[in-house]
């Protein structure tokens, strides 16, 4: 059946990102800070994605959990932010500008509240000049042969068609690139549950001790990060509405059937979920596969460094990586860019760039070279690669060993 309604055409923009958490917020204000006109759509009414409406509100470690930071730049502003208006439990070592000796376990990490988190984002975008559209749905790609011309996306104003010369995926489930045709690879994501919530007696102690960080605890059902727990649960893709409604319903479920039969009177859940949990649904086939077996390995490419958060403790050693600017990019398609958990990697390199900080590097690279290729009329895949390091560097982007 052909769709009769007009598409009603609402301004043209020099970069758009779509999907407004973590990574596509580090993309529109790179941008924007570029001088870029930079339009950041989001389908849900609030910034920050899983790392706020998913409740994954654990900002992961900036260091390499051995005393070395390796990330900084946006992804460290975005952590200050974090906890700017909130409770913290921050290390003192990392507080202030200290830092900790190298061998040293304290994490450059922190909770956070998601609700103040989510206040502070608007805040911030704002005064970064991004524009906003929130409660919108980038439903496809406008293709022209290989070249994106803008996204149609749906919302209370109607079919809207946004004009773009440069298109930013930031979604989580490479919906954009995938619809323009992209190469692009599923994943599997575990049956996992998570809710905030408290006991009476934190409650009553929250109130008696006005210094208290929060009296929110963290309740959980179902699989960890690394599938403890799953029992019989299937494994979803996450790539569909029917899946996406099943995984809603059945980890609700899975909490509440943690607290149906308790007292009523003693406990309460203040948040669930507003978005469903999956941590690797669909990510780009690009120019380079970034793999866990990359460590140490400095790329000519690189947009900067990492560690890997799962290296936490004096059991383990750390693990150094550079994230490859070719793996946010098919070079057959000249103007669109990867950004956060959709770039290309084999399943151990998802592990680490799915998570917060790495999620807002590969962000913060993404809309800085959308404007590098804009302002030198060039395909993503031809952009001077040391021009976007100088200009990563002087950002203050860390390109640690």
């Amino acid at each position: 059946m052909q769709d009769f309604r007009q598409t009603k055409i609402n301004g043209d923009y020099d970069i758009i990102v779509v999907g407004g958490g973590i990574a596509g917020v580090a993309a529109a204000v790179a941008a924007a800070r570029g001088g870029a006109k930079t339009l950041l759509i989001e389908k849900t009414v609030a910034f920050g994605g899983l790392a706020t409406i998913g409740l994954i509100t654990w900002y992961e470690p900036l260091c390499d959990c051995h005393g070395k930071q390796m990330i900084s730049g946006i992804p460290e502003e975005l952590l200050k932010l974090s906890i700017k208006y909130s409770f913290d439990d921050l290390s003192d070592e990392w507080k202030n500008g200290n830092k900790p000796t190298i061998g040293s376990v304290k994490m450059y990490a922190t909770h956070y509240s998601p609700s103040l988190f989510i206040m502070a984002l608007d805040e911030y975008l704002q005064k970064n000049n991004v524009h906003i559209r929130l409660d919108t749905m980038a439903t496809y790609p406008v293709m022209h042969k290989n070249h994106c011309e803008g996204v149609v996306c749906e919302s209370k104003s109607g079919k809207e068609f946004f004009g773009a010369k440069l298109v930013i995926d930031a979604t989580g489930d490479a919906s954009v690139m995938y619809e323009a045709g992209v190469p692009c690879i599923l994943g599997e994501n575990y049956f996992s549950a998570l809710a905030h919530g408290f006991q009476k007696e934190d409650a009553e102690l929250y109130l008696q001790n006005g210094e208290m960080k929060s009296f929110s605890r963290w309740y959980s059902a179902g699989s960890n990060m690394r599938g403890e727990g799953q029992g019989d649960h299937k494994l979803y893709h996450g790539d569909n509405a029917d899946e996406i409604t099943e995984f809603m319903v059945e980890t609700r479920k899975a909490i509440f059937n943690r607290f149906r039969d308790t007292d009523r009177n003693s406990r309460d859940i203040v948040r669930v979920p507003m978005m469903p949990t999956f941590r690797t649904i669909r990510h780009i086939v690009g120019e380079y596969q970034f793999s866990g077996d990359d460590e140490n390995i400095v790329f000519e490419d690189s947009v900067g460094s990492c560690g890997d958060f799962r290296q936490k403790g004096k059991d383990k050693r750390p693990k150094h990586y550079h994230i490859p600017y070719r793996c946010m990019y098919n070079k057959n398609f000249d103007n669109l860019l990867a950004c956060g958990r959709i770039v290309h990697c084999d399943r151990e390199g998802w592990e680490i760039t799915r998570v917060i900080p790495v999620a807002a590097l590969t962000g913060e690279a993404a809309g800085t070279a959308a404007v590098l290729a804009l302002r030198s009329e060039t395909a993503v895949s031809d952009i001077d690669v040391q021009a976007l390091q100088i200009i990563l560097k002087k950002n203050g982007v860390l390109f640690e060993k």
